[in-house]
């Protein structure tokens, strides 16, 4: 009897723990766990996408070379900001896909405003400090023009651009951020979130265009240093995904990777696989409180092509192929869901990713290439 009335005692305070139980379990099925889903892909959908995606850059390209930065939908505004780093990432892109007059106009500005010093060639525009991975990316832009054209006429720039690079990196294969003009000299202890993994796939791609002038070895000694020093030495809290090192690891793999340089891509395979897998569970879901730019989700996606292309290069790595050939594949579906309509009447929006109503050139530049590199692990 008295265990009969402690239920009764009781019975309202139970009944609401499991109710609440209840809808935390359904919250953690529904929110945090949900299936994924991958959304259809096509090679024509793919390729209308790429051309869609570069129409928008090379129509907001001005007369200076330079391209439309930055629009907000919401109230038809354009950004005033730029950005070297970005113009730099985008002629890399505009290469790669074939588009040369637009990606050399942008390069009339990289050669508008070179400095040089000390046997070594950087891109910097006045009052901005030589930035390295700004010029890291005109060098990976330069090796895919060489690539694209066989037109070997900037491959003293590329060389003087990389030497650059060498001059910025220390004994231990870190690399400082910014040579300042005013002073004339590197600016300490200062490195920067991407520019160091930039500087690995500039070098990486320099070992493959010139295989015997010497730059196989930083490049190296930049891998190492991203592998088992770079988190700690600039007082990272958790370990960097790096898309350009995953970049970097596949162009070095020919030349061949150390057991430390495979495993630090195996751990780059895990994490972008995971992010791959948690962007899938988001798709088609009413109340997804996230919206990613295409910058994100593009750079996710060049991660995980390239590591795909290393897992068929290094046998050590080819466990995980098909699986990266799927996550590109769901990606690349994920990015064409999420492209604005070639039908949209407005240029400024149309064949562009937005978040939040703003898209910048970067959102283009990193889901193009995301889209070129998946092409391939899809044949």
């Amino acid at each position: 009897m008295s265990r009969l009335r402690g239920w009764r005692k009781h019975r309202p305070w139970l009944i609401r723990q499991a109710l609440a139980w209840g809808v935390t379990l359904a919250l953690l099925l529904v929110v945090v766990a949900p299936r994924e889903s991958c959304p259809p892909v096509s090679a024509p959908a793919v390729r209308g996408a790429i051309g869609e995606g570069a129409a928008w850059l090379v129509r907001g390209q001005r007369d200076d070379g330079r391209f439309l930065y930055g629009y907000f939908s919401s109230r038809d505004a354009v950004s005033s900001a730029y950005n070297s780093t970005r113009h730099a990432g985008v002629l890399d892109a505009l290469y790669r896909l074939g588009r040369v007059r637009a990606a050399d106009a942008g390069l009339g500005y990289v050669r508008d405003n070179l400095i040089r010093h000390d046997g070594w060639t950087a891109f910097a525009p006045p009052g901005e400090d030589a930035d390295v991975g700004a010029n890291a990316l005109v060098v990976v832009a330069l090796v895919h023009r060489r690539q694209a054209t066989h037109d070997e006429r900037f491959d003293g720039l590329a060389r003087r651009l990389a030497r650059f690079l060498l001059a910025q990196q220390r004994d231990d294969g870190s690399i400082l951020q910014h040579w300042r003009p005013a002073t004339g000299r590197s600016v300490p202890d200062v490195f920067g979130k991407f520019s160091t993994g930039e500087a690995f796939y500039a070098l990486a791609l320099m070992r493959g265009a010139f295989p015997d002038e010497g730059w196989e070895r930083p490049a190296h000694r930049v891998a190492g240093y991203l592998a088992t020093r770079r988190d700690e030495a600039e007082g990272h809290s958790f370990r960097q995904a790096d898309h350009w090192a995953a970049y970097g690891l596949a162009e070095l793999a020919p030349a061949g990777l150390t057991d430390v340089e495979a495993a630090y891509a195996r751990w780059l395979a895990g994490y972008f696989g995971f992010l791959v897998r948690l962007e899938s569970q988001r798709v088609g879901r009413p109340l997804n409180p996230f919206s990613e730019s295409g910058a994100s989700l593009g750079t996710v996606g060049e991660a995980t092509a390239a590591l795909w292309r290393l897992a068929g290069e290094d046998p050590r790595l080819a466990d995980l192929r098909a699986d990266l050939g799927d996550r590109s594949t769901c990606l690349t579906g994920i990015l064409l869901d999420r492209q604005v309509a070639p039908a949209d009447p407005n240029p400024r929006a149309r064949g562009a990713w937005f978040a939040g109503g703003y898209t910048q050139m970067d959102d283009q530049q990193h889901a193009l290439a995301a889209l070129l590199g998946s092409s391939a692990a899809r044949r």
